[in-house]
């Protein structure tokens, strides 16, 4: 029994002492493993800080105002008895909007006009028998005033006709149709229609005070609208408010911009009405138009009407030699900004890592960010990806996928 007992005891022993060093030898190794690990590296894709040339913008937010626009009412009143035009309808200056019954009138006109005829006669006479020595002065002089007398009440009549047919005072787009036949016109109350003019239109917004200083007559302007989201155009400041507002504090600017034809919009290309030029910073297209082409090729059909919003960037003057980075390639948190910077090891050069550096940025432009300070001309940014990634994590670079700023001008509007 004593034999049997050391044997279970020595048994016991040699099991619990295996499993004892089985755990301890697991611990150690685990612990080797752990400060031997290398994660494996991240597939990032990454961008060069480069030094170029910035132009800075102020941007704004405006709308379109027609150079002419006016509510169409009457002078007279009267019956309306013919409309010449159809609502939305592109007319030019003179062309006939509506007549309003002028009968009446016309049987006044007739009246005075045989009155002027008689005076006419008289008036001959008169001076005929004064050049005898038949008739006073007095009596000439007499007769000369009824006949401008009977030649102002023919002018007055006829200027009264004029009233009851009304034309279109400049050139440009009505609006829907207010009146109807046989509806009576009364002066000064009742609309015709609106007509605005179309091309070139006024493009007006406000600025802070504070932007005085930085705008001047002839300063070049590009802008958007909803429509059209990913192209720009073209315009210049050619007012400012002689006065600033006391409440706001805001400065009214007033610019002046061509119209864009409708059809032109549809293949900017590849039409003769309006050329394209680049940013030079992030390449977004910015379309350039021409009144006097449009005047010339007589185009009806734009792409502003008055009263559309329209967001504004007004150029300033240009800063050289700013290191600039892709707005992507930069986390924003409320304890500061920063980027990741590639690092090649000291002993491998194709080993790369990544360093966290808080930068400070400036003005932002499209897809592109100044940098103020932190990162220099030519280091290797990480421009995606940066979520995954901590000091000193392990990188590989993947750049076969090219990120786009704009759409290719090939494509607009297709």
């Amino acid at each position: 029994m004593k034999k049997r007992t050391r044997i279970m005891m020595l048994s016991l022993g040699v099991v619990f002492g295996g499993l004892i060093v089985f755990n301890v030898f697991k611990s150690l190794m685990m612990k080797w493993f752990f400060a031997h690990y290398v994660p494996p590296a991240v597939t990032v894709s990454s961008t060069k800080a480069r030094l170029q040339k910035w132009e800075p913008r102020i941007n704004a937010v405006g709308n379109f105002i027609a150079i002419n626009g006016v509510e169409v009412n009457s002078q007279a009143a009267g019956n309306v008895v013919a409309i010449h035009f159809n609502s939305g309808q592109y007319i030019n200056e003179g062309n006939p909007l509506i007549d309003i019954d002028d009968s009446i009138d016309q049987a006044i006109l007739k009246s005075h006009q045989s009155e002027s005829a008689l005076q006419d006669l008289n008036y001959k006479r008169q001076t005929d028998l004064l050049k005898h020595g038949a008739t006073s002065g007095s009596s000439v002089d007499e007769s000369r005033a009824k006949l401008l007398q009977a030649q102002a009440n023919v002018e007055k009549t006829e200027a009264t006709i004029r009233q009851k047919h009304i034309t279109a005072p400049f050139s440009g787009q009505l609006g829907i149709r207010q009146i109807n036949l046989g509806q009576y016109i009364t002066p000064g109350q009742t609309s015709i229609v609106t007509l605005q003019s179309m091309d070139p239109l006024y493009l007006e917004f406000y600025l802070p005070e504070q932007m005085f200083k930085r705008l001047h007559i002839n300063q070049a302007i590009t802008f958007s609208v909803e429509q059209n989201p990913n192209v720009r155009f073209a315009g210049k400041i050619t007012a400012i408010n002689s006065k600033i507002d006391p409440n706001t504090h805001n400065i009214q600017v007033q610019a002046t911009v061509p119209n864009c034809p409708a059809e032109a919009m549809a293949s900017p290309k590849k039409s003769p009405l309006v050329t394209i030029k680049k940013n030079p910073l992030d390449e977004t297209p910015i379309i350039v138009c021409n009144t006097e082409e449009n005047n010339k090729h007589k185009m009806v059909q734009y792409t502003f009407i008055p009263g559309m919003f329209s967001a504004i960037e007004i150029e300033q003057p240009a800063r050289p030699d700013v290191v600039v980075l892709p707005t992507t390639a930069i986390s924003y948190s409320l304890y500061g900004n920063s980027v990741y910077i590639i690092e090649k090891d000291k002993d491998d050069q194709e080993l790369l890592t990544v360093k966290r550096v808080f930068v400070e940025t400036g003005d932002q432009q499209g897809n592109y960010t100044v940098i103020n300070s932190g990162v220099k001309a030519g280091q290797d940014v990480i421009s995606s990806g940066e979520l995954k990634l901590q000091d000193g994590t392990r990188v590989i670079i993947n750049n076969t996928i090219k990120l786009h700023d704009t759409q290719n001008t090939d494509e607009l509007n297709e």
